[in-house]
């Protein structure tokens, strides 16, 4: 069943897909095998692997450019301070020199199947992009979901620029 929702999220996904403004503040270099559409007028990138059934992930961009002259690591900074105010660990992002944070997995029933979704931010010099990790729990001894979860997503995470 929570393939099912998967495989819905994916087509509404690029049914509803924004083109994107190809002068955005930001990109993602995205891997090979990966699909990807764009929401919110290119704002949200929606990533799925070939097989859309082991999981979803939204990036969504938030610019700060308007105060990089005051606090050159604007972004960094604030992501920091939020995980500090919510009690969780930065870590560091190889490749595009910023920092991230995870919050801890939930898990929510969704369509008769279940789904950990896991929430998190990444700070740049001069934005911070939100995330939402949706893994199908049918999915999680998948090699693709596994190695998502052990080393990918920072990988993920490294592509983004600003």
């Amino acid at each position: 069943m929570a393939s099912v929702f998967f495989a819905a999220m994916t087509w509404v996904s690029h049914a509803s897909a924004a083109e994107r403004d190809p002068d955005a503040d930001w990109k993602m270099n995205v891997p090979n095998g990966y699909r990807q559409s764009y929401e919110d007028e290119g704002r949200t990138l929606v990533l799925t692997p070939a097989n859309p059934d082991q999981f979803l992930i939204r990036f969504t961009y938030h610019s700060l450019k308007a105060y990089v002259k005051e606090r050159p690591k604007v972004g960094r900074e604030f992501i920091e301070h939020l995980a500090a105010k919510k009690g969780l660990k930065t870590f560091p992002v190889d490749g595009n020199g910023g920092v991230a944070y995870l919050e801890p997995p939930v898990v929510t029933e969704q369509d008769g199947g279940r789904v950990q979704e896991t929430a998190g931010s990444l700070g740049l010099d001069d934005a911070y992009v939100t995330f939402t990790v949706v893994i199908d729990e049918a999915a999680m001894s998948d090699p693709a979901v596994k190695e998502l979860l052990q080393s990918g997503l920072p990988v993920l995470l490294g592509r983004i620029r600003s």
